[in-house]
């Protein structure tokens, strides 16, 4: 069951750098204007854009560009979270043996039922856990705004929230402090991992 940790660290890693590697698309935009036309990757039927057309891409459409690296960032970093607690409670319940979600036939099988393993996470962990997930709810799920059904109260990073009273108000999140969202994340997970096998130790 060690491998999952090893495939969790091995997606943030991935994921944080997926999350550079949009900027390279940001500075090449900024580049512009462009004198000639650009070649794309030869997969595609349509490979070559007009150097007219991507220098009239407006501000609006590279800002919202911006937003979607947030979206993207957020919703990869739940989700790889996710696959790595629903990897292990599923093999806690087969016995320690390793067992791939996607086998089983059980729709209430979820992340929270790893949560709720006695002395895994403290209460602060599971708080940011919890609070993570409402915060990629409302900025993937809600387009960005604060949500009725996801009571978002904490601080990430220095991006404060409090949903109370604001239902619907936009939110967003800063580059920086999805940066800090990953560190903090793999630091709990690692926690609670270890917690796991001194409570569950495997022979």
């Amino acid at each position: 069951m060690n491998k999952f940790i090893d495939e969790f660290n091995g997606s943030i890693e991935r994921i944080k750098n997926n999350f550079y590697f949009s900027f390279l698309s940001l500075n090449f935009i900024n580049q512009r204007p462009f004198h000639n036309d650009i070649v794309l990757a030869s997969g595609l039927t349509n490979n070559i854009m007009s150097a007219a057309s991507i220098n009239n891409f407006d501000l609006d459409g590279v800002n919202e560009y911006g937003n979607s690296i947030r979206r993207h960032y957020l919703n990869d970093l739940v989700i790889a979270y996710e696959r790595y607690a629903m990897s292990m409670i599923a093999s806690h319940q087969n016995g320690q043996t390793i067992t791939e979600p996607a086998t089983l036939n059980n729709r209430t099988l979820g992340a929270h039922l790893f949560e709720q393993l006695p002395n895994i996470f403290s209460m602060d962990e599971l708080n940011f856990l919890v609070q993570l997930r409402r915060l990629r709810n409302s900025i993937v799920h809600y387009n960005g705004n604060y949500s009725a059904t996801n009571l978002l109260d904490y601080s990430f990073g220095t991006n404060i929230y409090n949903s109370n009273g604001q239902e619907g108000q936009p939110i967003s999140i800063e580059f920086d402090n999805i940066i800090w969202i990953n560190s903090e994340l793999k630091t709990i997970v690692t926690n609670g991992n270890n917690n796991y096998f001194m409570q569950y130790p495997t022979s």
